[in-house]
């Protein structure tokens, strides 16, 4: 059967089934291939269903001024438009939420490191006083072993067995603070 659109609009006022049926079967595809310009073929499909299903359940409250095509093109394009709003406010704060976990596990990083740094830097205070020294003319200097002699005037020898003592003893107490793995990446 077909409808004027003023029995249409006056059929679903009466909560006429036959009316709503005849909306829906005529509308349903030319709403789905409208919106689908905007969006994927899923979306559209539940935009255009939730708006034909709105269409029924307030038929009472709705007041359509324009012709019910041009309401319904109206209503998808409007409840596109809102999806698209409601999805960026989620991302908005996905991404703020992002955002503040990356800051505090930069923060409790940044807490660990300092951390570290001040085992290793009590550690090598610690040091003999001697021991000490050559340490820091090898690791923080960057004097080869001969240098280091020549410069203090003793044997090579006793340039290494001051950087193994003093290797040895960083390596425990880091070890024994937990921060063995600051040690192995500053002194590979």
């Amino acid at each position: 059967m077909k409808y004027t659109e003023k029995q249409l609009l006056k059929g679903l006022k009466k909560g006429n089934r036959e009316v709503y049926k005849f909306i829906y079967i005529t509308y349903y595809n030319e709403l789905c291939i409208y919106i689908r310009n905007y969006t994927d073929s899923q979306s559209a499909e539940d935009i255009v269903q939730n708006i034909l299903l709105k269409l029924w359940e307030d038929r009472n409250q709705t007041k359509i001024h324009t012709s019910l095509k041009s309401y319904l093109f109206k209503s998808v394009y409007y409840k596109f438009l809102d999806s698209i709003r409601k999805e960026k406010r989620i991302n908005e704060r996905l991404e703020a939420l992002r955002y503040n976990t990356l800051n505090d596990i930069h923060e409790e990083d940044n807490q660990i490191s300092e951390q570290r740094l001040i085992a290793l830097r009590k550690a090598i205070d610690d040091l003999p006083p001697r021991c000490k020294e050559i340490f820091l003319l090898s690791k923080y200097d960057g004097l080869k072993y001969i240098e280091i002699a020549k410069a203090l005037g003793i044997s090579i020898y006793t340039v290494e067995g001051q950087i193994g003592k003093a290797l040895k003893t960083i390596r425990k107490k880091l070890y024994d603070s937990k921060y063995i793995n600051l040690f192995i990446g500053i002194f590979k």
